[in-house]
């Protein structure tokens, strides 16, 4: 429908004028409605920094009380202005109405259309309340597009690429209707909008960027449009801390950003900016996991959160702006761990709520753009730019691992989802182990993943329930919320990995779940269910993209896919082929209910299976996994081998009859393998595979992990001089290639006849043969580039001192009455006012880590209550940690305040020797999350990790002050360290660390990786005296947080015994200790402590001898810290690190040319 443009009316304007300034505006200023319908362009003045040299027209206006005319040249103003910049406007809009029908107020989201144009006022009047289709309790989810502005890019897209003045005019004049109508009609919205709230604003900065030079708009409502900005804006910023525990928050702080940023003419801007970038430093902080995975269990908001972050980043390098490190080093992890799950098909496989089949795909590529990762790039890009990706199958332990034969779109790909995170709200699925596997160009077994957030059956199936996911339910419920999954097994090199991880989400009873792959073909999913003392019922649980599902009724042998359509092209598919613990009485169902997305639409009514049985006590089952090619759908069978006395839960074997090959798999769950016969095969090892061709044919593959004997028939199949992490061998016709994962020095011998080359991952080796039996010697290689040379000097501090000589030195007065003051010799910070207020003056250039100092001369007060002091930790005037020196009815005290969302919390407090009017000086440190306030000898402490990095400011309240000599002061080398825990202080070249809560702790974030998908091994030496009588002191490898690592140590009993132990810390999958050793050395004096981590091989030397080897597989990349339980200094620290892109091959005795 084609409709006329006309000049709106005054009724229009007025409306949207009053309803926005006093409605909406003055909510969050505190100004009353009356004040506001007398003076209008007075809000102007409040709305604006009309000091800004830009605005000085503006102000003249103003101040000659001409408010139109301060309207018009603020029109003028923003159509001329340049030098900020708004990245990436313009791209599709949310819903379906185009460009056209939404200038003429007609608005489409599917099949649902509205009309809401006002003929008789000639403008957009959008009933925001409309149901969409919906009812009042669950609305159509458009009414929720609409409230985001979903729509507006569809807008500002169209208009950037027209020509047409008349219509350019059209998109801008509905641009302005409908966000004044919007104003107008939600003076407020309830805490549940507050995530639309912050996409709205992001689209209306991001539309004033495009629409501001047109020259139609009218200059009123120009005004009004930008009040409901700082109005949104304002509101956004106070309620922003309700919502910290997931990507509403960061969604909510990125338009924060982006408004302060793009309009650093609106009064607020100069807090909203620092506000907004410290919330998400702690956010981050909070939620990225030890493994750099972002804590919602679900792929699409993982890539949400990265995607918000870059705006960000994009945002401020558009403005020459410059973010904390660690913002664009989080967005590179999630983009990594997106990057290194992705499917064959290069889609997320959809866990959780993941309903969108591109999440994650600009994540990985801005992450590619920003570090020149070519390989992020390729995947980006569809396979049409960058380098094919090297890595191969990898583990985030706290998270997830991903078993993959390449990156070919053929390549045989499985995802085991574990992810143990404090996140239980809606986007989580109760799928604890549950599986996704793609082969052959297809995903074959699939999670459901999510329709829409309605509470259809549907939906609630998908969303809720076990049964919708690829894992183990018991007695056909749900597994709760909150209950620890871990990884306790992770091996993997060219012909083998394997994970084993547990969840406990069926308390008393654990699930444990090893997924065995043989590269390339096929997997052994191993379930073994403890714990329970009477009888339950267990249903294995697979789904499919749509596939029917037949079961062969004599052995349960599940075909899906191949040719099982009649008349139907085949597809890739795949045979599932259960093995029952003996006595277990299995059966097969096939569910016609089922309902699964696949790419953008949810089918209903599809195939899925379950294998159930009842059980008394312990339990398990073992399926074979086993994709194929389009075609015929190939015959497998397996059967269990009988391990006489042995249960599941201690070891379980069976034959696997392949079309051209027979397997044997064994597996043992015991923390130190025994020596058992499977069969005519034994072995010592956690693992065995031997396969041999059919028709009498010999051996083609054969493989053990942790172990060093495999026999069968009593023939040697390996021997190794040790025990192996991991080896697999093929023989591939005269070439026997034995690949190694983790680190093995020592000869192995196998069984190779035809053998006339050998290769050890792929590089030729020398051997001996005697008869059928090869000889090979290898050496682990372990090359390395120092990081870090840490001797913690005074000078390696950075430490600025404010004079206030001339000017205030960058501190910002926030509230309060702030001038220079004092003589013009001596001039000092001087706030005037003795007001009952808290009046703030800041300095927001301040390290993570901090001391600041401050000489404090207190001055005028009214009445018996007053303080001075020092913030830190500043975000905003909201959120802050405070020093005071109070003065009280009861004499001086010392406290030490938290403010968090306006909340004050007194953490700690002491007496004052001191009188409260009297000059002093004010200590305040910061230090991970222990913050100290001193003045003279009295000193006053607490934990608090609530606010982890943020700016500084004087303080006061109820008093005049003058502050002078303050001194801001690293706390650690920020370029290198980083507080976790308890008191950490530098000086005269020691580091001394005095636990407060259990343990001290401090992080070299230059250690950290880029990557967390890529093995870090590390060397780490330090001098470390242990000055407690009892506790432990050391060094961290792999190291993320205080819950993650390994933790080398030496320690003190209060037996009067040294020892030193290995521990894995990875949040549920541990503590484990890895292992431990008597020492003769009293450890009364200083000790050189040596660390070493080579891929799962774990080695302690002190004073330069080896006292202790580990090995263990679960932590594969992090970086370096040092932690104490008692009070001990550290020096001299050095640190060498490689990672997985940079680790040389196995050195190989003999080694020919390649």
């Amino acid at each position: 429908m084609q409709r006329r443009l006309l000049r709106r009316s005054t009724r229009r304007r007025t409306r949207a004028w009053t309803a926005t300034t006093v409605a909406l505006a003055l909510m969050v200023t505190g100004l009353s409605p009356a004040r506001a319908a007398t003076s209008d362009m007075a809000e102007l003045g409040e709305l604006l920094d009309l000091t800004r040299p830009g605005l000085a027209q503006v102000a003249a206006e103003l101040a000659a009380g001409d408010e139109a005319g301060a309207a018009a040249e603020l029109k003028v103003y923003y159509a001329g202005r340049s030098g900020i910049e708004y990245p990436g406007v313009g791209g599709a809009g949310g819903g379906d109405a185009t460009a056209d029908e939404l200038a003429a107020g007609i608005f489409r989201f599917g099949t649902v259309t509205r009309d809401f144009h006002n003929d008789a006022e000639q403008r957009i009047d959008v009933d925001w309340q409309d149901l969409w289709g919906g009812t009042e309790t669950t609305p159509g989810g458009a009414q929720v597009l609409m409230s985001d502005f979903a729509f507006m890019s569809t807008l500002t897209g169209a208009y950037v690429k027209e020509s047409d003045p008349q219509k350019r005019a059209a998109y801008a004049s509905a641009w302005m209707d409908i966000s004044l109508d919007f104003f107008a009609d939600n003076p407020s919205w309830p805490q549940n909008r507050n995530l639309s709230g912050g996409k709205r604003l992001a689209q209306l900065v991001s539309a004033f960027s495009v629409f501001r030079t047109e020259p139609s708009i009218d200059a009123d409502d120009l005004v009004a449009y930008l009040s409901g900005v700082h109005a949104t804006t304002d509101q956004l910023a106070r309620v922003l801390q309700i919502h910290v525990g997931n990507n509403w928050y960061v969604s909510m702080a990125r338009a924060i950003y982006v408004a302060a940023v793009y309009l650093p003419e609106f009064s607020g801007s100069f807090t909203w900016e620092p506000f907004a970038v410290r919330s998400v430093e702690r956010f981050l902080r909070a939620w990225v996991k030890g493994d750099g995975v972002y804590r919602e269990p679900t792929f699409n908001y993982q890539a949400y959160v990265a995607d918000l972050i870059n705006t960000m980043i994009d945002v401020a390098d558009a403005n020459g702006r410059t973010l904390p490190d660690g913002i664009g080093q989080s967005a590179d992890w999630i983009a990594d761990a997106l990057f290194a799950t992705r499917q064959p098909n290069l889609e997320p496989a959809l866990v959780g709520d993941s309903p969108n089949t591109d999440a994650g795909t600009s994540a990985i590529r801005k992450a590619g753009e920003r570090n020149s990762w070519s390989d992020f790039t390729w995947v980006a890009s569809g396979r049409t730019e960058g380098t094919v990706p090297t890595l191969s199958s990898t583990v985030f332990p706290i998270s997830y691992a991903v078993q993959r034969s390449g990156w070919d779109a053929d390549a045989r790909y499985m995802l085991i989802n574990n992810q143990n995170s404090s996140y239980t709200a809606s986007h989580r699925h109760p799928d604890d182990l549950s599986l996704v596997m793609a082969a052959y160009g297809r995903p074959l077994i699939v999670d459901p993943g999510a329709g829409d957030y309605s509470a259809t059956p549907t939906n609630d199936w998908m969303r809720r329930t076990t049964e919708a996911h690829n894992t183990v339910e018991v007695d056909r419920q749900p597994q709760p919320a909150g209950l620890p999954r871990s990884t306790s097994l992770w091996r993997s090199n060219a012909g083998l990995d394997i994970y084993r991880g547990k969840t406990q989400a069926y308390r008393p009873i654990a699930h444990d779940r090893v997924v065995y792959f043989v590269k390339p073909g096929f997997w052994v999913v191993s379930d073994d269910l403890t714990g329970a003392t009477g009888a339950h019922d267990y249903r294995q649980l697979w789904h499919f993209p749509g596939d029917p599902v037949t079961v062969d009724p004599n052995t349960n042998v599940a075909t899906v896919g191949f040719d099982t359509v009649p008349g139907a092209t085949p597809v890739a598919g795949v045979q599932l082929v259960p093995v029952a613990q003996p006595g277990a009485d299995l059966t097969s169902s096939v569910h016609k209910n089922g309902a699964v997305r696949v790419g953008e639409q949810v089918l209903t009514d599809v195939d899925y299976l379950s294998y159930d049985w009842s059980a008394t006590g312990a339990t398990g089952v073992d399926t074979v996994v086993v994709p194929g090619k389009a075609g015929a759908a190939p015959s497998v069978k397996a059967s269990r081998i009988d391990l006489p006395q042995v249960d599941h839960s201690v070891a379980s074997a069976m034959e696997i009859d392949l079309p051209k090959a027979t397997g044997r798999f064994y597996l043992s769950r015991e923390a130190i393998p025994s020596s058992r016969n499977f069969g005519d095969a034994a072995t010592d090892a956690e693992t065995a595979y031997l396969e041999r061709a059919n028709k009498g044919g010999g051996l083609t593959r054969y493989a053990l992990t942790q172990g060093s004997s495999l026999v069968d028939d009593g023939d040697t199949i390996i021997k190794a001089s040790g025990v192996v992490s991991d080896v697999s061998v093929e023989l591939q016709g005269a070439t026997a290639q034995i690949s190694l994962g983790d680190p093995f020095t020592g000869t192995l011998t196998i069984n190779a006849p035809k053998a006339r080359a050998v290769k050890i991952n792929g590089t030729p080796t020398a051997f001996t043969r005697t008869g059928d039996l090869v000889t090979v010697s290898a050496k682990a290689v372990f090359a390395l580039n120092p990081l870090l040379n840490e001797e913690f000097t005074d000078a390696s501090l950075d430490s600025t001192a404010y004079g206030f000589n001339d000017s205030l030195d960058g501190w910002t007065p926030v509230q309060g009455s702030w001038t220079l003051g004092g003589a013009q010799s001596d001039k000092q910070l001087v706030q005037n006012s003795s007001t009952d207020t808290q009046s703030l003056a800041v300095q927001q250039d301040v390290p993570d880590d901090v001391v600041v100092t401050a000489d404090i001369v207190p001055g005028t007060r009214n009445q018996t209550t007053a303080t001075t002091g020092l913030a830190f930790r500043y975000h905003d005037s909201r959120n802050y940690y405070r020093a005071d020196v109070a003065n009280t009815s009861g004499g001086a005290k010392l406290q030490l305040v938290k403010v968090y969302n306006a909340t004050s919390t007194l953490l700690a407090e002491t007496e004052l020797p001191i009188n409260a009017d009297s000059a002093h000086t004010l200590t305040v440190s910061a230090v991970g999350k222990h913050l100290i306030a001193t003045v003279g000898t009295t000193s006053i402490s607490a934990d608090d990790t609530q606010l982890p990095t943020g700016g500084a400011a004087a303080s006061t309240n109820g008093r005049a002050a003058a502050f002078d000599n303050i001194t801001i002061k690293e706390g650690l080398d920020q370029a290198n360290w980083r507080g976790i825990a308890g008191k950490a202080s530098v000086n005269s070249g020691q580091l001394k660390l005095t636990p407060t809560d259990g343990r001290a702790h401090v992080l070299a974030d230059s250690t950290l990786p880029s990557r967390f998908s890529e093995e870090c091994d590390y060397v780490a030496q330090a001098t470390v005296t242990i000055n407690g009588s009892v506790g432990t002191a050391g060094i961290s490898l792999r190291d993320t947080s205080d819950s993650y690592g390994y933790r080398i140590h030496l320690g003190k009993t209060s037996n009067g015994t040294q020892y030193a132990s290995i521990v894995r810390e990875a949040h549920a999958s541990g503590p484990v200790t890895v292992g431990t050793v008597s020492l003769s050395n009293p450890l009364t004096g200083p000790v050189e402590l040596g660390a070493a981590i080579h891929g799962d091989r774990i080695t302690v030397t002190l004073n330069g001898v080896q006292i202790l080897e580990g090995r263990d597989t679960v932590v594969r990349s992090g970086g370096v810290g040092l932690y104490a339980s008692t009070e001990s200094t550290f020096e001299n620290v050095t640190v060498a690190r490689s990672c997985e892109g940079q680790r040389a091959r196995p050195s190989v005795p003999g080694a020919g040319p390649r």
